[in-house]
């Protein structure tokens, strides 16, 4: 505990950067500083903590598991000095500083890019960091403010408002229709050709109900199979098959008419549970003043129903 007594908040906010960039003279470059003071800050505190914190090479620096460990409690500390202050400051109207937004791929470029421009236009204190993955990240570790994520929320660590339901269709290209026909149920669909996503849990099954019923899963094939909804989106529009999608991705092929809806007697989806479009922050934060005003704006811009279901 004396060793840790012996760290500064400098050294902490050093060691972080360093981890983010892998390169002590990008860090230098940044903080004003040369690349020797930077390094010889880090070897002090190996010094201090006995442990070696980086691998060193000619092109970058590395993370030993000890360094990973400190670089995720420093991140900590930062954030909460970070909160700290933008708590002393949250009598001022404008949020500021920094905000790290997560999104998935897809539905960043659909319904958070064209409204970036807005956003900063509206808080021009904000700097928004942006970064786009469908993977699993935990946004304490990843130094994450606000992750927009889509599907069934389970995570109880993590607090969550809802920004939208996510709604599905049966969709089915004009050119399809006229070739083959419009099924009048869902299991007509097995003489058809169905685009399937796949995903790392297999492909995914396709469940109908009507009105009140209970719902029926059903597995389809077709011609094609993929993981990347917007290759089987197109391929849908090209005319190779029914797909089953939420409507932030195919409710501008369905105003275009690229896509026509099928089986609109049956309730769809891909889950038995409901799915939301949810803006989520870690339960051991308090909701900040910059992220607040994120999510508020992007419930005034996305409306309840969400634009791409009217």
């Amino acid at each position: 505990m004396d060793a840790f007594n012996q760290l500064s908040i400098k050294s902490l906010r050093l060691l972080v950067a360093v981890l983010e960039h892998g390169s002590f003279s990008e860090v230098a470059r940044r903080e004003a500083m040369s690349p020797s003071t930077v390094s010889r800050t880090i070897q002090q505190m190996e010094q201090v903590l006995q442990t070696q914190l980086l691998y060193r090479n000619t092109r970058a620096v590395v993370a030993t598991q000890a360094g990973e460990m400190l670089g995720v409690h420093a991140r900590r500390i930062m954030e909460q000095l970070e909160e700290a202050a933008e708590g002393l400051q949250e009598k001022e109207s404008d949020p500021r500083g920094r905000i790290r937004i997560n999104a998935p791929v897809v539905f960043a470029e659909r319904h958070l890019a064209p409204w970036l421009f807005e956003l900063g236009e509206r808080y021009p204190r904000l700097q928004i960091e942006l970064m786009q993955t469908d993977d699993f990240i935990d946004p304490l570790q990843d130094a994450t403010d606000l992750l927009i994520r889509i599907g069934v929320m389970t995570d109880s660590t993590l607090q969550a408002r809802t920004l939208a339901q996510q709604r599905f269709r049966l969709v089915v290209s004009p050119s399809y229709l006229k070739r083959y026909g419009m099924p009048s149920s869902p299991q007509d669909l097995s003489q058809h050709s169905c685009l399937v996503f796949k995903g790392f849990a297999g492909s995914q099954r396709w469940f109908f109900r009507k009105d009140s019923d209970v719902w029926q899963p059903y597995s389809f094939q077709g011609k094609l199979t993929g993981n990347n909804a917007q290759t089987l989106t197109q391929a849908a529009i090209s005319g190779m098959g029914f797909a089953l999608f939420p409507t932030w991705l195919i409710g501008e092929a369905l105003r275009e008419g690229q896509l026509v809806e099928a089986l609109t007697d049956y309730q769809v989806s891909t889950s038995l549970e409901p799915q939301t479009i949810s803006a989520l922050y870690p339960n051991s934060r308090r909701l900040s003043n910059k992220v607040r005003a994120v999510i508020d704006f992007l419930l005034d811009k996305y409306g309840q129903p969400a634009y791409w279901d009217r």
